[in-house]
């Protein structure tokens, strides 16, 4: 036991020895280690500080460059609409005039079909006429040759030829 008391022995002169040698410690840790230690830190302090601030910089030019393609984006949308749109009107346009051309071209061609339908028409019923007029000429220059030597009926043959020049007239 006597050990453990010589361990709680106090002796002023260890301890301030010993406070001695902590204080010229702590002097030294300061001067040669503590403030360059301090040094390094505040140099990756600041180092850290400018590659954050860099970050967001760089995280604000992103956003800004983001929201300028978006409305570029948005810009060409509605272009591409814009053609489209006009592209589809004019397609319209050519149509609506082709289909007016086909018909007018249609139209014409049925008329000059049609002219051309009436004359021919013409020319057979004047063809036809004739041939009837021909005919019946014929026909009654034989009957009336037939009937024109009997002698009874010239009167009545005469009377006949005579009323037909006086419709003509």
């Amino acid at each position: 036991m006597e050990e453990m008391l010589d361990l709680l022995n106090f002796n002023l002169s260890d301890f301030i020895f010993q406070v001695i040698n902590i204080s010229i410690l702590l002097f030294f840790l300061n001067k040669f280690l503590f403030k360059k230690v301090m040094a390094v830190i505040d140099d990756r302090n600041k180092e850290v500080n400018n590659v954050y601030n860099d970050i967001d910089e760089a995280w604000g030019e992103i956003k800004t460059k983001e929201n300028k393609y978006s409305a570029l984006l948005t810009n060409v949308k509605a272009e591409t609409d814009d053609i489209i749109a006009k592209a589809k009107q004019e397609s319209k346009l050519i149509k609506e005039k082709s289909l007016m051309e086909a018909r007018e071209s249609a139209d014409k061609e049925i008329k000059r079909a049609r002219l051309s339908i009436e004359s021919e028409k013409r020319v057979a019923l004047e063809e036809i006429k004739s041939n009837i007029s021909e005919l019946v000429v014929k026909s009654t220059e034989a009957v009336l040759k037939d009937n024109y030597k009997d002698s009874t009926k010239q009167p009545v043959a005469e009377q006949f030829i005579n009323g037909l020049g006086e419709k003509n007239e």
